[in-house]
């Protein structure tokens, strides 16, 4: 056994404080996804448990994976036009107070304001299906908001931990 190896693992790295990564309360989860609605369920699923991580009831932690679907589905039906063949990435993060997570994707960028409000009322009375995805996001998380960065659509979901739905430990 060469000395070299046990030399480099006695010997405490030199710390430095550009290097070092920002304390987080949970780590972070980034997860990149080829764009295909096969991959939904997956979606649904790490969402559901990342949030059950970061402190949501299961009842809540089941709307937040329903509002991520439907971010992930406008990616790949809207932004990406149904081709499979590009990437969505989703970026899990507990901080603290509140559980945020973005979709990322290169695809065209949907502006949110154009999307028509929904007449619930006469949705149901037309029996319409679809064009509920923005509607529900709104619904389940405190906030949700767009913005382009470096060639790339950003879809920010927000939702905070206190009060209902999320357990006290």
């Amino acid at each position: 056994m060469s000395g070299r190896g046990q030399d480099a693992r006695a010997r405490p790295a030199a710390p430095e404080a550009s290097s070092r990564p920002r304390p987080r309360s949970k780590p972070a989860l980034v997860l990149s996804l080829p764009s295909e609605t096969a991959y939904l369920g997956l979606v649904r699923e790490v969402t559901k448990k990342m949030a059950e991580v970061a402190g949501f009831t299961e009842p809540v932690a089941e709307r937040l994976s329903l509002a991520v679907d439907e971010a992930a589905t406008n990616v790949i039906e809207h932004a990406y036009k149904g081709a499979s063949d590009r990437e969505v990435e989703l970026r899990f993060e507990d901080r603290g107070p509140d559980f945020r997570v973005e979709l990322v994707d290169t695809g065209q960028m949907v502006d949110p304001r154009a999307v028509p409000q929904v007449d619930l009322d006469r949705f149901v009375t037309e029996r319409r299906t679809g064009g509920l995805g923005m509607h529900l996001m709104e619904k389940i998380m405190d906030s949700v908001t767009f913005r382009r960065s470096a060639r790339r659509n950003v879809c920010a979901l927000v939702k905070h931990k206190e009060g209902e739905g999320t357990s006290r430990a």
